[in-house]
C-alpha cells in the first residue's frame, strides 16, 4: 500500500487557498466555508484562491463621509477571475450583504461573471495645478 505525501497546510479544506485569511471577518469566513460555492469550487477547481479586502477611507467626492468597500476576489483559474465589492457607508452593511450573496450565489453566476483580468474599480484622475508664484517667476526668468 502506498501513502501520498500529506503537506502540512494551515487551510481549512485541500481545495480553495486563502490569499489573505488573517484580513477575513470571522462571520464571513464561516458563512464562506459553509457555503455551496465554497464546496462546488474545491470540487471543480482544485487550485482556486480567495482574496477578501475591506478598504475604509473618505469618499472621493470630499464629503468627509467614511466609506467602506469591501472586496471579495476568487481566481477559479489562470482566465476566470471573479470579483464581488460592494462600498457603504454603514461599516458592517458589506459584510452582512455579503454573507447573504454566499447564499444565494451559484457557481454557474460566478463563472458566467468571471473575466480574464480584474479591472480598477475606481480611477482617479490626478490634477496637477502649478503654483501661481512658481508660475511668474517661470514667466519673467524664461522668456524667449
Amino acid at each position: 500500500m502506498q501513502i501520498d505525501k500529506i503537506q502540512n497546510s494551515n487551510q481549512t479544506s485541500f481545495g480553495i487557498k486563502y490569499k489573505n485569511k488573517k484580513a477575513w471577518d470571522k462571520s464571513v469566513l464561516k458563512a464562506f466555508e459553509e457555503s455551496r460555492i465554497f464546496r462546488d469550487i474545491n470540487k471543480k477547481y482544485p487550485n482556486a484562491e480567495v482574496r477578501y479586502t475591506k478598504i475604509s477611507g473618505e469618499d472621493s467626492i470630499g464629503n468627509s463621509e467614511i466609506i467602506h468597500t469591501l472586496l471579495m476576489d476568487i481566481k477559479l483559474d489562470k482566465n476566470k477571475i471573479f470579483r464581488w465589492h460592494l462600498s457603504s457607508h454603514s461599516e458592517m452593511f458589506p459584510e452582512q450583504h455579503l454573507k447573504y450573496e454566499l447564499k444565494t450565489l451559484s457557481l454557474k453566476d460566478i463563472e458566467k461573471a468571471a473575466t480574464e483580468v480584474l479591472a480598477p474599480i475606481y480611477t482617479l484622475n490626478i490634477k496637477y495645478k502649478q503654483n501661481p508664484i512658481k508660475a511668474f517667476f517661470q514667466k519673467i526668468f524664461h522668456k524667449s
